[in-house]
């Protein structure tokens, strides 16, 4: 396993063009590029592929948005979710967030799970968030 960090000032080629890239999601090359110029993020390689790609989106000073994209075949890679939230923290020491937010669909309790061991708590539903009108949850760890 491969772990990369990208910054926009590093002038990287966009996340969603790597080997094994997420060509699947819907405008992800455009997504992944204001991701990287806007914030922090990281990539993780598994034998050549991309299983993740997450990051934080600097809203103003102190508060950011948490973001990650996986392929949907990632249960089968076995990643340790230790490495995402030592990863989430350090890019909160590093951009000095003392507050980072997340969403996930209401219709994914993994996706919960998931948010709640990284460190984040639930705040409240979010009406028709998504691209297909399902509401989200709202989720933030706060330092």
């Amino acid at each position: 396993m491969e772990l990369r960090q990208y910054k926009a000032e590093d002038g990287v080629a966009m996340l969603a063009s790597l080997p094994g890239g997420l060509k699947g999601y819907p405008d992800a090359d455009k997504w992944c590029e204001q991701a990287e110029q806007d914030g922090f993020a990281f990539t993780i390689i598994y034998d050549g592929k991309i299983v993740c790609c997450a990051g934080i989106i600097r809203e103003r000073e102190g508060v950011g948005l948490a973001w990650a994209l996986y392929p949907p075949d990632i249960g089968k890679y076995h990643i340790d979710p230790q490495v995402a939230r030592n990863k989430l923290k350090e890019l909160m020491d590093e951009g000095g967030f003392w507050r980072v937010a997340a969403t996930v669909r209401c219709d994914f309790p993994l996706g919960w799970d998931y948010l709640r061991y990284l460190g984040f708590e639930r705040e409240g539903r979010m009406k028709q968030h998504e691209p297909d009108r399902t509401d989200s949850y709202l989720y933030a760890m706060v330092r």
